[in-house]
């Protein structure tokens, strides 16, 4: 019985309940029907021989192991199948995991080898007769043919059933610890275990020896939760969990609840631990106190909180059950079940190695009840003795079951004995099965082949139907597509040759422009004899189709006249009603027109037509004589002579009848000719009316000009006459002006003479009404413009009060009214606080947020190394998975934006008072590492001198970094600037010489390049450089810096051969000094140079105009470089020095932003490569000036700057001296070494556990560098830290992500010696303050001596009330100061006697003086003023400065997430690759479990996407990765069967089957990423199927199964 189960009770008589071991009985279902037809198809798959009974002389090992198979007619048992040892109590089994109609035997049922009957008082049993068991002699099980062999050896034995184990001596009900009392289901029988009986069971007590005081604590641990179940009546956790369960305390106080239930007892409960539940832990003290439990029996808070006794708890509650049932509070004892219970082997040795390790005396429970006065318990009365006859039917009741098992054991044997002869009969029949199932198989195969043949030729004739069907389909749908888009295709083609002859052509073209001297005259040859050519051919071919030509001429001139008549046919026919009626007016009129000409004509010309006629014959003879010379032209000349003698005769009497005639008609033809010119002119005029008409607006317009030239001609006529006389006009006018004003003057003073009075009052009427008017309209202009009213108002306000903080800021003395008008600027408002609560919860996020880059960036390069790896197969896939997963199985995780998880870490749940202690010490330390600056600087220089790795000291920057807070607040900054400067004075004071100072690597350079990475430093980077870069680089594309004359040269010799096509007749193969003979390389090099120096000496400007910008910081560092190389080489020249200073400020400050502007945020985009080539040029000029160098070397062709570079020198030494003219950094941040010993506010720290541990290693490995003394306060420190390991250890409980450290200066051993002054100067000060806001005066000496009003107690009393009483929220001035006195407290006289009496003493300390009227105080008090308003923009620079950073910092984090976003997507693409690749197709051997399991998905249509695979149980058991199938046993895993399958990228499926038929409930999802999370968090084992059975697996093991099963090649 395990520990599980001892929560199951029966009473007893003593009032208290005993364990009960019980048994589970386990059914199993016979697979066969029993008969040889029925099991003929189950047993033909496993036809294999019978095993043979062992012999007599079998080896041990061979008997040893006969009991660990079942039935060997249908399992194969492999030969590594070893039983399991035995434990101290394992659970009951039984030899056969399979028995038909039968329970399996309990743990008192179990069948006893024959060696037990050699203890004749404890056994008791039925005989069974021999020849009973002879007849299992062919059994086929193992053990019943055993059994029958051992009973016909002559030492044979009856066997019986045994009895319960006997008790110990004097011990009731305590069983004894023999090798008997083992609850193991079988023993190996064997002929020789009689001899060997007793020295197994000494071995067996000397190995579970070492167990008893575990299992007597056991049993003690049930007899107390046996008790609280009983008081509480609440169900309790198994034994081995009862520890863990009791510390929250939950129990014990559910025990003073049930013991008070009149008492309200407040019970914390929570599933997770917590120190709350120490509350119910003191409840239960409280309780014990009550019943007045003895101190020796109670136990501490960590005994049972912490784990460090529990023992003594238990010893607790078993005291506490004495005492109560002493008391009579219960009536009942606490139980005593030592012997009573059983446990696993594994719990007995879990519980000997905690108790082993705690260390703890185990406390004497013995004679407890006696140490308390209780009765013992009563001796049980003595058994009544039995008879022989009743023994024997109690035994047999007792083991009815038994015997029930046997008789079902038995049964099962005669059946397979059976079975065993039929398969005996299969295989005397073996070959003749053989050739049956041969010829069965043969038809069947024929058969299927045939089959397979025919519809594999009918499936040959539909698909080539189909193929051609289709084929002829695609065939027209192409013909009909290629049918439409004939057209397109045609143009297509069109275009594509045009194009091509095009490109033909223009190929031709160049080609022939290349060779264009010697090709024109054969062109024009080739022209000449191709023109040649084709008139020749175009003739030939003109001759030869002459004719079809004609043809188609005509045809083509007839299709274009009939479809020009078709068209204007159609044209007319739209018009044809109009067209008729036109055209018959106009033949009306032609018609009666040319008949009136007609005849008039014909009256008057008919002789005219009649010699035109004449005429007219004249020519056509004259035509006929023509052709007939033609004819005649080859007649001889006397032809010719006669013919010209004729036509000379008829020519002369045809001009003479035209002359006749003509005179003869003169007049008519003068008639027609003058009508004729007058039609035309009438034409001609109408025309121009026409045109007039409609420019008539013109031609009015055009007579207006016209008119008004004429007007002003007359009117300037006019004005030339005045002009003449004009003195003559004036004074005429003048005189008629006067003459009649003098008239209407003397008419109107006449009228008013007799109206004077009503004229007066209608004056004095108006008057009022005009001054009401202006009045209300000022009034209503005041009103509509009120806003601009107190803008002008509050400007003048502004005016003066602007005027006067002048006076206060600049002035030397200022008064007493300005000091009071501006004493409220001293005090913190809430906005103040607001922005310092804002700056403290940004500092914070941006500590955090640089940690969480860090460690996402540390993360990604090792992922980013992983993938190169894996790319190059250097590693597998689960290797890079597995790294994926390391941080918690999200990366997301690191770079998500939480709070300080632990703001204060000294809290009570994580920390004892030693580990409060420890951290108080690491507060000091890190006091001590930030204001004393010279252990670090030894440390670095230590670190430069041991040449430690780049890696460990990048880890080392992060630190300190880390320890200054990133230089966010202004203390931090100055201490970070103070080791900087302190850690360079080291290592120069340690320089022999200047070159060896220059030669050096030091770490305050690292340290100073982490420093200048602000936003304050990246603006002043952008205001220097980018305008520059901007205007002269980027924006001007034109720009080329290349000083080397021979790229200048190349690149003419380049662009003249791109402009002209030709090759240049320069050789590109020349020298340096050569190429700068070129006179276009000579210009262009001296371009070149000129750029440069502009752009160089643009540069100096813009360095001079930002000079007061540049960082305090930097400025600084530069000063205290020069001051210390000036002291240590006093030798040296100053200007040398601050030659090297500028260079170095150059080199690491300017120049790597010069010369990648993108990366330090100067521009917002990327360059090309001709931009860096550019800006390269300009940072070797501005290099060479800053090293004070001039160029010569291998810089020769740059020597024409040189006078450049020497202006440029002594402009840059003067640009160097004011940087290094700067005030200290105490005067400029206001701090000192004494500022932390009077602070109210404590500076803070926030920082990481493990960079604390780091830090503390790191100085304690190098302390003797760094303190030499052994008194030093560091080595103090160090001292009480101890060592890291012990504090890492004891510090294990507090959050691992950043703390806040509050530094206290405890070990400061500074005084300041004038601490006492200026404590009371400050404390007159702040009285001072009040006072002048009461009172008022010319002087502070005149407020003091001024007697005190009734008033001035009243303004003195609101002050109290509103400033310094402890409800009001205003700070005010000097408040964080540590005051002398409480002013709160004081009246207005005791407060100006208090302030005299301290101005008193201050003038006998000589700060004040009475002669300037204590001015002294005044300015003091304007000098806070300003520097608090100092503060204030400081702080708002502070937060601007935080912001962006946090704004860089949000975008590097932006830029980390795309980066892991990707690489997450690889893997995650690889993974799906893998799973995806098939690789080879794997052979199956045909009839396996996995063949049939394929083929089974195949024929259902199941088969998962990416593999399915199926196992045995048993096999995977054999493998190591199945540990355990709740119910079922390692026998019946032979039969189970185990499916692992994927259908979806990482994820799996578990189904578990008994054979074909799926067990219900048995079906699991198993995701990927909860086997990595496993496997990280180093889980042994996992458990499914939690309806079905809990499966449990070995998480590595199935892992790698998963792994080579479904992410390996296929084929691996």
């Amino acid at each position: 019985m395990s520990s599980a189960a001892s929560s199951g009770y029966r009473k007893t008589s003593a009032g208290h309940k005993r364990g009960i071991s019980e048994t589970s009985p386990t059914r199993s279902v016979m697979t066969g029907d029993g008969t040889a037809e029925g099991s003929y198809k189950t047993a033909r798959q496993s036809l294999r021989p019978l095993p043979q009974p062992p012999s007599a002389s079998s080896p041990p090992d061979l008997q040893k192991s006969q009991h660990c198979h079942a039935r060997a007619h249908s399992a194969n048992v492999s030969p590594k199948a070893r039983c399991a040892e035995p434990t101290y109590s394992p659970a009951a089994s039984t030899p056969d995991g399979h028995r038909p109609i039968s329970n399996s035997l309990g743990r008192s049922g179990s069948i006893r080898p024959r060696s037990m009957v050699s203890q004749p008082p404890n056994v008791h049993g039925a005989v069974i007769p021999a020849p009973d068991l002879t007849s299992l002699e062919r059994s086929s099980t193992s053990h019943l043919r055993n059994l029958s062999k051992l009973v016909q050896t002559p030492d044979g034995e009856d066997f019986s059933m045994s009895s319960p184990a006997p008790s110990v001596a004097g011990l009731l009900g305590r069983r004894q610890l023999k090798r008997t009392d083992s609850t193991c289901g079988g023993r190996r029988p064997g002929a020789n275990e009689v001899g060997r009986s007793a020295w197994e069971e000494r071995n067996w007590m000397d190995k579970q020896r070492k167990f008893l005081a575990a299992y007597e604590y056991l049993c003690h641990i049930g007899e107390a939760k046996e008790w609280i179940e009983d008081v509480t009546h609440n169900p309790l956790p198994p034994i081995v969990q009862l520890e863990e369960a009791l510390r929250n305390g939950v129990a014990l106080a559910e025990i003073v609840q049930a013991l008070n239930p009149g008492r309200s007892v407040r019970i914390f409960q929570h599933p997770r631990l917590q120190f709350r539940h120490s509350d119910n832990i003191a409840l239960f003290f409280d309780f014990l106190a009550d019943v007045e439990l003895p101190e020796l029996f109670r136990f501490e808070l960590i005994d049972l909180y912490e784990k460090k006794n529990i023992p003594k708890v238990i010893y607790c509650i078993h005291a506490l059950s004495w005492l109560l049932y002493r008391k009579g509070i219960v009536d009942f004892r606490i139980g005593n079940l030592v012997g009573q219970l059983e446990f696993e082997h594994h719990e007995l040795e879990e519980m000997q190695k905690g108790l082993d390790k705690a260390g703890v005396s185990m406390p004497s429970f013995s004679g407890m009840g006696a140490s308390f006065g209780a009765e013992p318990e009563p001796e049980p009365e003595p058994l009544p003795v039995e008879t022989e006859e009743e023994r024997i039917e109690r035994e047999l009741r007792e083991n009815e079951n038994t015997v029930h098992e046997l008789q079902a054991q038995m049964r099962g044997a005669l059946m397979r004995i059976r079975l065993g002869q039929t398969m005996q009969n299969l295989w005397d029949s073996e070959e003749s099965l053989i050739d049956l199932q041969s010829i069965v198989r043969g038809d069947w195969v024929r058969q299927v082949v045939e089959y397979r043949m025919n519809m594999r030729r009918f499936a040959i004739s539909i698909q080539s139907a189909a193929r051609g069907f289709l084929v002829r389909v695609q065939r027209r749908r192409r013909e009909r597509r290629w049918q439409e888009s004939e057209q397109d295709v045609v143009s297509l083609q069109a275009l594509v040759r045009a194009r091509k002859s095009r490109a033909e052509t223009q190929y031709i073209r160049v080609q022939i422009q290349k060779q264009d001297h010697g090709v024109r005259n054969f062109q024009a040859a080739a022209r000449g004899a191709l023109q040649r050519k084709h008139v020749r051919d175009t003739h030939e071919e003109t001759h030869e189709a002459g004719q079809s030509v004609l043809k188609i001429t005509a045809a083509i001139r007839g299709m274009h006249e009939r479809r020009k008549i078709r068209d204007d046919k159609a044209r007319l026919l739209n018009v044809q009603n109009d067209t008729i009626s036109l055209q018959s007016a106009i033949r009306g009129l032609s018609a009666r027109c040319r008949m009136q000409r007609d005849a008039a004509s014909l009256a008057k010309t008919v002789s005219a037509i009649q010699r035109f006629q004449s005429a007219s014959r004249g020519m056509l003879t004259r035509g006929n004589v023509h052709s007939m010379r033609k004819q005649l032209s080859q007649q001889c000349g006397a032809v010719v002579e006669v013919q010209s003698f004729i036509r000379g005769g008829v020519g002369r009497r045809t001009t003479n009848e035209v002359l006749a005639r003509l005179s003869n008609a003169s007049s008519s033809v003068t008639m027609l000719q003058a009508i004729s010119r007058a039609y035309l002119l009438r034409q001609q005029l109408a025309r121009k009316l026409r045109t007039l008409d409609k420019q008539k607006a013109k031609v009015t317009t055009i007579q207006s000009f016209a008119r008004g030239v004429a007007i002003r001609d007359s009117v300037d006529e006019l004005r030339r006459e005045l002009i003449l006389n004009a003195a003559e006009i004036v004074q005429l006018q003048a005189l008629g002006r006067a003459m009649m004003l003098r008239i209407d003057v003397g008419t109107l003073l006449s009228q008013l003479e007799d109206e004077e009075p009503s004229i007066e009052a209608l004056q004095a009427a108006a008057r009022g009404r005009l001054v009401r008017a202006k009045f209300r309209e000022k009034q209503k202009f005041f009103k509509a413009n009120m806003e601009k009213v107190v803008k002008v108002q509050s400007y003048v306000r502004a005016k003066l009060q602007g005027e006067a903080y002048k006076s206060l800021t600049s002035g030397t003395n200022p008064p007493v009214g300005t000091v009071k008008g501006f004493v409220h600027l001293l005090n913190d408002s809430d906005f103040d606080f607001d922005e310092e609560v804002e700056f403290e919860r940004l500092r914070k996020t941006v500590v955090q947020h640089v940690r969480q880059n860090e460690l996402a960036d540390q993360y990604i390069t090792q992922l980013d190394i992983k993938i190169a790896l894996l790319v190059k197969n250097k590693i597998t896939l689960d290797e890079v998975v597995k790294h994926q997963r390391h941080f918690g199985g999200d990366a997301g995780r690191l770079l998500t934006n939480t709070e300080i998880s632990s703001k204060d870490p000294f809290d009570l749940k994580a920390l004892n008072k030693n580990s409060r202690k420890k951290l108080e010490h690491y507060q000091e330390l890190f006091f001590v590492l930030q204001t004393q600056p010279q252990y670090l600087a030894r440390l670095f220089r230590n670190i430069r001198e041991r040449a430690m790795a780049e890696k460990e000291c990048e880890r080392i920057r992060h630190l300190m970094m880390g320890v200054f807070g990133y230089a966010q607040k202004r203390r931090e900054e100055y201490y970070l600037i103070k080791l900087i400067t302190r850690s360079m004075k080291e290592e120069i004071d340690h320089c022999p010489s200047v070159q060896d100072y220059l030669r050096g690597n030091y770490f305050w350079a690292k340290l100073f390049a982490a420093y200048i990475k602000s936003p304050r430093d990246r603006k002043y980077m952008r205001d220097v450089f980018s305008p520059i870069i901007k205007e002269n680089i980027i924006d001007n594309p034109e720009l080329d810096l290349e000083s080397d004359p021979m790229q200048i040269y190349l690149s003419a010799i380049e662009n003249e051969q791109l402009r002209t096509g030709q090759r240049s007749h320069r050789s590109p193969d020349i020298p340096r000094e050569e190429a700068i003979r070129d006179e276009e390389t000579r210009q262009t090099f001296i371009i070149h140079l000129q750029d440069l120096r502009d752009i160089a000496d643009q540069f100096f400007a813009a360095l001079e105009d930002h000079l007061h910008k540049l960082p305090f910081g930097v400025r600084y560092i530069a000063q205290q470089m020069f001051e210390s190389l000036a002291g240590r080489f006093q030798q040296d020249n100053h200007g040398h020095i601050l030659q090297i200073v500028g260079h170095w400020l150059w080199r690491s400050y300017l120049q790597p932003a010069l010369v990648e502007p993108e990366k330090f945020g100067v521009i917002d985009r990327g360059l090309s490569q001709e931009h860096k080539r550019n800006i390269g040029q300009v940072a070797k000029v501005l290099g060479q000036v800053a090293a004070g160098r001039f160029f010569g070397g291998e810089n020769a062709f740059l020597q024409p700057l040189n006078s450049f570079v020497g202006e440029s020198i002594q402009r840059l030494e003067e640009i160097w001296s004011n940087v290094i003219d700067v005030p200290s950094a105490e005067t400029q941040f206001d701090i000192d070494e004494f500022n932390d010993l009077y602070a109210r506010t404590k500076p803070t720290l926030y920082i990481k556990m493990t960079d604390i541990f780091s830090i503390h290693h790191l100085v304690a490995s190098d302390l003797p560098t760094i303190c030499a003394s052994q008194d030093d306060v560091l080595r103090e420190v160090i001292r009480e830290l101890g060592s890291v390991q012990n504090n890492e250890h004891e510090l294990k409980h507090v959050s691992t992500s950043e703390i806040c450290l509050t530094l206290n200066p405890k070990l400061h051993n500074k005084e300041d010696p004038d601490a006492e002054a200026k404590a009371l100067f400050m404390e007159t000060k702040r009285c001072i303050l009040y006072i002048i806001r009461v009172q008022s005066g010319a002087n502070l000496m005149e407020i003091m001596v001024k007697p005190i009003a009734m008033e001035d107690e009243d303004r003195w009393a609101n002050i109290v009330h509103d400033e310094l009483s402890t409800n009001s929220r205003r700070r005010g001035a000097y408040s964080e100061s540590a005051s002398i006195v409480d002013l709160a407290a004081l009246s207005y006289a005791e407060l100006k006697r208090t302030a005299l009496e301290n101005i008193l003493r201050l003038e006998q300390l000589g700060r004040l003086t009475r002669h300037n009227h204590y001015q002294d105080l005044l300015n003091e008090i304007a000098i806070d003023i300003r520097t608090k308003h100092r503060r204030r923009i400081q702080r708002q620079r502070e937060l601007e400065g935080v912001r962006l950073t946090l704004a860089r910092l949000n975008d590097q984090a932006t830029y980390l997430e795309q980066q892991l976003k990707t690489y997450n997507d690889y893997i995650e693409q690889a993974m799906v690759t893998l799973q995806n690749k098939k690789g080879k197709k794997r052979f199956l051997m045909p009839f396996t479990k996995q063949w049939d399991h394929e083929r089974e998905l195949a024929r259902s249509g199941r088969v998962p996407k990416f593999g399915s695979f199926k196992y045995s149980a048993q096999e995977l058991g054999n493998r190591g990765i199945l540990v355990a199938w709740h119910g079922y046993t390692e026998r019946q895993w032979q039969h189970i069967d185990l499916t692992i399958s994927s259908n979806e990228v990482g994820v799996f499926t578990l189904d578990g089957s008994n054979g074909p038929i799926a067990m219900p409930g048995a079906s699991a999802q198993v995701p990927l990423d909860d086997l990595l999370q496993a496997q990280f968090n180093n889980t042994q084992f996992m458990e499914f199927f939690g309806s079905g059975g809990e499966v449990k697996v070995n998480v590595n093991l199935f892992l790698h199964l998963i792994m080579r099963k479904f992410y390996k090649d296929r084929d691996s």
